[in-house]
């Protein structure tokens, strides 16, 4: 894994694995009210075409999720997580924009607009964020709920507490440790600390997986410090015994890890050929496509090297 935390995936999968319980930790009245007997929908391909049709400033994660509430009715949940640093100036009125093209769509079906920002609140910001317009007589103001990560900050002891009973306090924790630390050994002791707490939290096998799963890409350390870390967890399973992450699933992971680095240098080479071949010969035939999709490195190399003196397309794949 690169140094860069991946926070797009990991919040991603958070949300698809456990949205019940980040419901439950950081909008319990809300969660309250939704019969979650009734499996959420996400609605991922109603939110694309939502967002295509909207103006995007950096990257950051959106879900759209319809649940069934207590009384029956549906509601969508409109769900907003940004964790670089710094808020865009235009984020409330893009809130706003999302929410009245979702009424539009869905007349008198209510609709949730949450957001889960990294920075922390503003002196007097009371967990809330408003889009207001005002001209002449006329005046719009758009409220919506925000929850800001570093506000948990304070209450880390409580997000442990919660963590054995919650999965998305770990989440939290992963999120809170990777913005106050950097790719180094310091992250390393906190990325360690945090596998080991969870070993002890009493998850299933799946849960334990997954939530590791989140916890490396959050809190991504350098290429030369991974093998410490894959060291520790190795030997905090032969103290817990629980082999949740077996040796020979890590061996076979980081086989397929560098055999997708292979392969995706494989396919990069050939597609460079593919061009160098197009420009001297013109439009590549059918076969020639074929043969370089189905070339290893050894073979591509050799046809670049024969591109030089090439009279005619053939004399390249000889």
């Amino acid at each position: 894994m690169s140094t860069a935390s991946d926070y797009d995936s990991a919040w991603k999968d958070a949300l698809e694995s456990y949205l019940p319980e980040f419901m439950a930790l950081l909008w319990p009245a809300l969660h309250a009210r939704i019969d979650w007997r009734h499996p959420p929908v996400f609605l991922d391909k109603e939110l694309q075409a939502l967002l295509r049709s909207a103006k995007r400033g950096r990257r950051h994660v959106d879900k759209l999720v319809s649940v069934r509430l207590r009384n029956g009715e549906r509601t969508l949940l409109l769900i907003h997580i940004e964790v670089q640093a710094g808020r865009e100036p235009d984020f409330p009125h893009r809130m706003y924009t999302y929410y009245v093209r979702l009424q539009e769509k869905h007349p008198g079906q209510p609709v949730v607009s949450l957001a889960v920002l990294s920075d922390a609140p503003a002196r007097g910001v009371t967990g809330y964020l408003s889009h207001h317009a005002e001209f002449w007589h006329c005046s719009l103001r758009f409220t919506f709920p925000v929850v800001h990560l570093e506000s948990w900050r304070t209450r880390l002891d409580e997000l442990i507490e919660l963590a054995p009973l919650n999965p998305f306090a770990v989440v939290m924790l992963a999120q809170l440790e990777a913005n106050a630390t950097r790719p180094d050994g310091q992250r390393l002791l906190r990325k360690t600390e945090l596998a080991r707490r969870l070993y002890h939290w009493g998850y299933e096998r799946d849960n334990v997986i997954r939530l590791l799963r989140i916890i490396d890409a959050m809190m991504a350390l350098p290429e030369a410090l991974e093998p410490a870390f894959e060291d520790a967890i190795q030997q905090i399973e032969e103290e817990t015994g629980m082999s949740y992450v077996t040796s020979i699933e890590r061996v076979r992971l980081k086989r397929e890890r560098e055999e997708g680095k292979i392969e995706g240098k494989t396919e990069g080479y050939a597609a460079l050929l593919s061009t160098l071949v197009a420009r001297k010969f013109g439009v590549l035939p059918d076969w020639a496509k074929v043969r370089l999709v189905a070339a290893d490195d050894l073979t591509l190399n050799r046809w670049a090297e024969q591109i030089l003196d090439a009279q005619c397309i053939e004399d390249v794949f000889k």
